[in-house]
């Protein structure tokens, strides 16, 4: 879950920069949104992270919550990318949210793991 974590925080970082590279003339109002995502992705990153040594699914659920939010906002910038024909940052973007996809199944099989656990005590 750590790994997860990191490469989240790596994933959303690249993201980030391969939307805001292609628009400097519009990096100001684009900067201020992209960072709020990527604030947003490493505080579920966070408490992903909390959530591997305090073993409570509530925490995960933080996590897989924020992520769905950030594969939407990744979702959103690709139409974009693609509306203005940058398409190599587009396809940079579906790859990233294939990934997104992945960890968030691993981390959600996490979450049904904690639950079970904490079922049972």
């Amino acid at each position: 879950m750590l790994a997860i974590a990191i490469f989240h925080v790596v994933f959303g970082s690249l993201a980030v920069a391969a939307h805001t590279v292609h628009h400097p003339e519009d990096i100001k109002y684009e900067l201020y949104l992209n960072l709020n995502m990527l604030l947003i992705q490493i505080i579920g990153c966070i408490l992903l992270i909390v959530s591997i040594w305090v073993k409570k699914s509530l925490l995960a659920i933080c996590f897989l919550l924020s992520d769905i939010i950030f594969m939407i906002w990744v979702l959103v910038v690709i139409i974009y990318c693609f509306w203005e024909k940058e398409y190599l940052a587009g396809a940079v973007l579906i790859f990233i949210n294939f990934i997104c996809i992945y960890l968030w199944v691993c981390v959600f099989s996490w979450h049904t793991e904690l639950q079970q656990n904490e079922k049972e005590n």
